[in-house]
């Protein structure tokens, strides 16, 4: 039996003998097909950059995101930690039996956790389907099985008269590539739509990717048939190849806005959500290269309103002589009430460039999926100096 089958048996065990129901929908009363989580399944294990595949592609849908929150012993949420965290952003594309989101693991503790989809509809109610227990394993434990094989036949050596041609076995590309997912598709200036659009492209149409935004909208810098470079949304492709070591690219500064002649009027004040960059913590305050350390950082809502979704924050690292990237991650925060705040602990390993000063630059909602009614103050940059500690 491979360790990850004797893990789920012991889970499902577990659940049957404090006789607590594996939940595979988190209200019945909502049960619908096209908005629901296919896999992964309950009593499931995960690791890494997982994909979490179902279906989000109702009438009237606005939006629809993944939330994920701990469990406790008893397949329940820890007292006061009742609180969802985003697994993605908000993503207005439907979809249908396919790929709902990509959930990197490696960034939260392992443990037991339920996921939950939410499906916006505009004028209706939210639709919610939840998986649960799944279980987080990146670091397998010590007392893992190693099965070695005994008694190993020695196979018998025959050499052949005339030498065989080998076969070519066939190997994946590699090369990081978009393809255009929607029936069409634009390229633009820079990250963001408020750019000018270089070239409208048909479904189907294949990319290389040149790296991704500096900026953390996630927006794709590509390369055209022409040999020319654009961008393009995260939400209007797939992307396919290994992306791990895309470079970050800085787009070009934004167009400037035309300024309306005014009319005057009398205002209807509005009420909205304004998420607010608060203080930032250091633990420990100074450090280490090579060494873990966790970066606090406080988000508040200032807003009349609770915010319409659970949010993230991106994180930047950068040398401060010359700008270039050192380290990113990213952390999430809940829904947020008027006047709550939310402290948000991402944790961040340096490597490179001790006995230097280094830069740090935290974003609330970098693709601005959260509506508010000020977009300025959502920025907080901090500095310190990375200590040689045991790096060569």
């Amino acid at each position: 039996m491979t360790k990850k089958r004797l893990l789920l048996l012991v889970l499902a065990l577990i659940v049957a003998a404090v006789g607590i129901p594996i939940s595979a929908q988190s209200d019945p009363a909502q049960d619908n097909p096209n908005a629901q989580i296919t896999w992964p399944p309950p009593v499931y294990v995960l690791r890494g950059e997982f994909e979490i595949r179902g279906s989000a592609n109702v009438p009237n849908m606005a939006n629809f995101f993944i939330e994920f929150r701990p469990l406790d012993e008893q397949l329940q949420p820890p007292a006061g930690r009742e609180v969802w965290f985003p697994a993605s952003l908000p993503n207005a594309a439907a979809v249908q039996d396919d790929v709902l989101a990509v959930w990197d693991t490696s960034v939260v503790p392992d443990g037991i956790y339920e996921l939950r989809l939410t499906v916006n509809v505009t004028g209706g109610t939210a639709i919610t389907d939840a998986v649960g227990p799944v279980r987080l394993e990146n670091t397998p434990p010590p007392f893992a099985p190693v099965v070695l094989p005994t008694n190993t036949p020695v196979p018998q050596v025959v050499q052949p008269t005339t030498p065989p041609q080998p076969t070519a076995i066939p190997t994946e590309d590699p090369t990081p590539r978009v393809t255009i997912s929607t029936p069409t598709g634009n390229v633009r200036q820079g990250d963001g739509t408020n750019y000018n659009i270089i070239v409208t492209l048909t479904q189907g149409t294949v990319l290389d990717i040149v790296g991704i935004s500096t900026t953390g909208s996630g927006w794709y810098n590509v390369r055209l048939p022409n040999g020319s470079t654009g961008w393009v949304a995260p939400s209007i492709v797939t992307v396919s190849g290994n992306t791990g070591g895309l470079p970050r690219v800085q787009p070009p500064p934004p167009p400037a806005t035309p300024v309306p002649t005014p009319v005057p009027f009398t205002a209807t004040p509005t009420s909205s959500a304004n998420l607010v960059a608060g203080i930032v913590v250091l633990e420990p305050a100074t450090p280490t290269c090579g060494q873990t350390f966790n970066v606090g950082f406080d988000v508040a809502n200032l807003g009349s309103t609770a915010s319409s979704a659970s949010g993230t924050v991106s994180l930047v690292d950068v040398r401060a002589a010359d700008g270039s990237t050192q380290g990113t991650t990213i952390g999430g925060f809940p829904i947020l009430s008027p006047g709550q705040t939310f402290r948000v602990v991402m944790p961040l390993t340096v490597s490179t460039w001790y006995n230097e000063t280094h830069r740090i630059t935290l974003i609330i909602d970098p693709s601005n999926a959260i509506p508010e009614n000020n977009e300025t103050d959502q920025q907080r940059v901090v500095e310190y100096v990375l200590q040689k500690g045991s790096c060569p």
